[in-house]
């Protein structure tokens, strides 16, 4: 993918991710900074999750997520419960818990997904990086708090 491009598909997905949007979601945006989208998600009662996307070579590649506690460390767990897009892991590349489901890198690259291609979901409605975000972030909604 050229740089450029990539660069700027990424401003276009994720210019929206301030404002009232972010505030009525009790989102946190750490980072929008091609290439890296990091962004916690908080809610009462809950234990808060913070997501980094690294969106190099943006939208070739889906983004590669690592899931992280507020602070910025590593989870050695993930969130529980359903609807299960939560995988304790480890991914046999990264040796993580890992978001497993449709638009993570971390997905796309597990040898059980192999053969679902993002090619198949890169250009349809949802999977931009908003999308990709909004449906981690109703996961975590769901997971055990």
């Amino acid at each position: 993918m050229n740089r450029a491009a990539s660069i700027a598909l990424f401003e276009e997905h994720t210019r929206h991710l301030s404002g009232d949007l972010v505030e009525i979601r009790k989102w946190r945006v750490f980072s929008r900074t091609f290439p890296l989208l990091d962004v916690a998600f908080e809610a009462e009662g809950r234990r808060p999750l913070r997501v980094q996307m690294n969106c190099e070579d943006w939208n070739e590649l889906p983004p590669s997520i690592t899931l992280l506690a507020i602070a910025g460390e590593i989870l050695a767990k993930a969130p529980t419960g359903p609807p299960g897009i939560f995988h304790q892991g480890p991914h046999p590349i990264t040796n993580k818990p890992f978001v497993c489901m449709a638009g993570s890198r971390e997905y796309h690259t597990h040898s059980s997904h192999i053969s679902d291609s993002w090619e198949n979901y890169k250009l349809r409605s949802g999977y931009d990086l908003g999308g990709i975000l909004t449906r981690i972030w109703s996961g975590w909604l769901k997971s055990t708090p």
